[in-house]
């Protein structure tokens, strides 16, 4: 697959990040999210280097392919900073900032979408990050341990954002892979304060508090300005609804925004049995004919981890 992205000014779109192992969720995330977004630009990172089943996609799907390779394994070489010498290709999400948007949204691939995602490019007019979830204390745990508080490091406003970066919505330029790597020392520190088990998460929140841009999340507005039509992203492994017809009817709020399944991909491959909220995903990967995009006739359920 040849077909590569291109920018231009003024330019919106929306990257994902994935690779061949799974392929499986991915159909489900591009079914829904070219269901409900027709028109915007997509774009694939890969995750790593085995991505020709995704990549050939591409045209029934509507995306164009990430092209530079240099700044995606700098990105390699940060996460191997943090995760002794182990390369995690969730770090690639750092290289966004250098792509071809110049206003983009970033959705991990583990999701089905069920709204338009328009809305989101309005609030880069008073923030500069914007992710789904902050400000929640029950998963501030999933980015720092409570020892972070010890260091002085960071202020308790900082630390208690404490955002999901399964969606970031930002503008080009304002993180540089090349001086991330350069000013490792300071975040390096923290290491043994953040859940390095969610990957760059940890970092990125690190990135966004001590930017000294103005930074929020869908949540945090929705809950400041009193907004219940805010669209939300929902976790799979919550009660967030029932599902008719392959239509979510939610229980937790107005509007969903996304369903995402972090973690539970994992456990079901693990543990057995299948994901929850399985034939909302379902419907959404039976779409358009797809198919296995290996043509292999490997099974539609077959659990696979996430990046």
């Amino acid at each position: 697959m040849t077909r590569k992205t291109e920018g231009g000014p003024g330019n919106r779109g929306v990257y994902f990040l994935a690779n061949d192992a799974v392929a499986e969720p991915v159909i489900g995330f591009l079914n829904s999210f070219r269901t409900h977004n027709p028109a915007i630009p997509l774009c694939f990172v890969p995750f790593a280097d085995d991505h020709d089943r995704i990549a050939r996609l591409a045209d029934r799907c509507d995306f164009t392919i990430w092209a530079d390779d240099a700044v995606l394994r700098r990105c390699d070489a940060i996460s191997r900073a943090f995760h002794d010498g182990v390369t995690m290709g969730q770090y690639r999400k750092l290289a966004l900032w250098q792509g071809p948007f110049d206003e983009f949204l970033y959705i991990d691939s583990d999701t089905i979408v069920l709204d338009s995602v328009d809305f989101v490019f309005r609030y880069l007019d008073r923030f500069d990050f914007l992710t789904s979830h902050s400000n929640i204390p029950r998963i501030r745990h999933w980015v720092w341990r409570d020892s972070v508080y010890d260091t002085g490091e960071l202020r308790p406003e900082q630390i208690e954002y404490a955002a999901s970066t399964g969606f970031v919505a930002s503008r080009r330029g304002l993180i540089d892979p090349a001086e991330v790597e350069r000013d490792l020392a300071a975040p390096l520190r923290l290491a043994p304060h953040m859940e390095l088990l969610c990957r760059e998460q940890p970092l990125l929140n690190y990135l966004i508090v001590t930017s000294g841009r103005p930074y929020s999340s869908l949540w945090s507005i929705a809950a400041e300005t009193d907004d219940p039509d805010i669209p939300q992203e929902q976790w799979a492994g919550h009660d967030i609804g029932r599902v008719e017809s392959g239509r979510l009817i939610p229980s937790q709020v107005n509007r969903v925004l996304l369903v995402h399944w972090a973690g539970e991909w994992l456990r079901a491959r693990t543990e057995g049995g299948q994901i929850p909220y399985h034939d909302l995903w379902r419907h959404y990967r039976e779409m358009n004919g797809l198919g296995n995009p290996a043509g292999t006739g490997e099974a539609a359920d077959r659990e696979v981890a996430t990046p």
